[in-house]
């Protein structure tokens, strides 16, 4: 029920890396479903006028996990809704509504997957990448992930676990501006764009900033990538 407002309180926290924090909230509600993928619109204060302020924010957290909401956040200095979750204490009540959003999965792939997300952008690609993971599908999975620095890195553990698990997995974690040493060094549109001879009936999903997005995208469209039967994608902003 998109229009319906839903109450949720905070479980936990716990700081995932730089400006990242991870917070889990609890609800009591079985009819609040959603797909991989999808958003809460959560009321994070009032505007000058007293006007509820609404915020976007993708769920990082499996279906699976009943009664259980998680959503991985940048916490900015000058954001609105960043002061109200920095505030937040745990058993604080929120509401929210949604779930909504049609950046999901398709319900099949005819090949292969490619997620590509930045910084927190692998928020929704966390559940779509595990619901691909447990379908029958035969295609190979690649996640490219750019960050900027080794300090913007989190769920790397998480990652290895989920590779080590499924051999259709590939993970390529990019950073663009590594402080030491780091094998995959650089901006993830190249690389990306480098695999694209390789893949079979590729699907892509694209989230995180929109210049990445615009890039890969229209990268992917001069190589003859259809738009509509191929691409996906969501601009994520922190």
């Amino acid at each position: 029920m998109q229009n319906r407002i839903h109450h949720a309180r905070l479980q936990s926290r716990r700081p995932l890396a730089n400006q990242t924090v991870e917070y889990i909230f609890a609800h009591q509600e079985p009819e609040l479903t959603f797909r991989p993928g999808q958003f809460l619109s959560m009321r994070v204060g009032e505007d000058a006028d007293g006007n509820a302020a609404l915020r976007s924010y993708s769920i990082a957290s499996s279906p699976e996990q009943r009664g259980e909401l998680r959503l991985v956040l940048r916490i900015l200095e000058d954001g609105v809704g960043s002061r109200f979750f920095a505030s937040l204490q745990t058993g604080d009540e929120v509401t929210f509504t949604g779930p909504m959003g049609f950046f999901v999965n398709d319900l099949s792939h005819p090949g292969d997957v490619v997620y590509v997300a930045t910084g927190t952008g692998i928020a929704p690609i966390w559940p779509m990448l595990l619901e691909t993971l447990a379908r029958p599908e035969t295609g190979r999975v690649e996640l490219f992930w750019g960050l900027r620095h080794e300090e913007d890195l989190f769920w790397q553990a998480e990652l290895a676990s989920l590779t080590t698990k499924n051999p259709r997995l590939t993970t390529h974690i990019y950073l663009s501006q590594p402080r030491g040493f780091w094998r995959e060094r650089g901006r993830i549109v190249p690389p990306v764009i480098e695999q694209l001879p390789s893949l079979q009936r590729p699907t892509f999903y694209l989230c995180g900033n929109g210049q990445m997005i615009e890039e890969c995208k229209a990268a992917l469209l001069s190589r003859g990538v259809e738009r509509k039967r191929q691409i996906r994608t969501e601009a994520f902003f922190d």
